[in-house]
């Protein structure tokens, strides 16, 4: 979809993508450590520490991910200089929208931060159907097309498209984290 708003909002899209995905691999490393630990704990039938495993794992990854929204929101531009000249004017509009998404993606790293740990401790605890159909609720349906919605049909372009993701891993942050802290009562 960014790419039929054309080339500008398609690198702006991208320099913010390659930003996010690497600080995404943090809380999904601590994801998988989750997963782990919930497993080894929830195995062992240790129902305190199978919670506090999945609690701090999910803390862990949003502190981790509200870490890079800070530098996100700080300092933008010193980002969006690691991928192009800031300063030559015809990066001008990609420099500006690129900013505008990092702004975006600071207000939902921590959220994606707690639904990916949230979904780790899940595995953990063998539960993957139901996540899997909570993922596809949320960022295909309720992400993908409140994406639409802004991006498209309003018209916000790529910050409406980004607007809508946010709102699908907000979502899914909730519903995942709720389950978890069902689940972790009651395996």
């Amino acid at each position: 979809m960014i790419g039929q708003l054309g080339t500008n909002a398609l690198a702006a899209h991208q320099i913010a993508l390659q930003t996010i995905s690497m600080s995404f691999q943090i809380a999904l490393g601590v994801s998988i450590a989750t997963t782990i630990r919930v497993g080894q704990l929830a195995g062992q039938n240790d129902l305190a520490g199978t919670r506090l495993a999945g609690y701090v794992g999910i803390a862990i990854a949003a502190l981790s991910m509200a870490v890079a929204a800070i530098a996100f929101w700080l300092v933008p531009k010193s980002i969006i200089s690691l991928y192009i000249d800031i300063n030559d004017q015809n990066n001008a509009q990609v420099v500006a929208l690129a900013a505008k998404l990092l702004g975006v993606a600071a207000i939902f790293q921590i959220v994606d931060g707690v639904q990916v740990t949230a979904a780790g401790a899940l595995r953990g605890l063998k539960d993957t159907r139901i996540p899997m159909l909570i993922g596809i609720f949320a960022y295909w349906c309720v992400g993908l097309l409140t994406g639409y919605t802004f991006g498209i049909t309003s018209g916000y372009g790529a910050i409406g498209l980004w607007w809508g993701l946010a709102i699908g891993l907000a979502l899914a942050a909730i519903i995942l984290t709720w389950r978890f802290s069902t689940r972790a009562t009651n395996y």
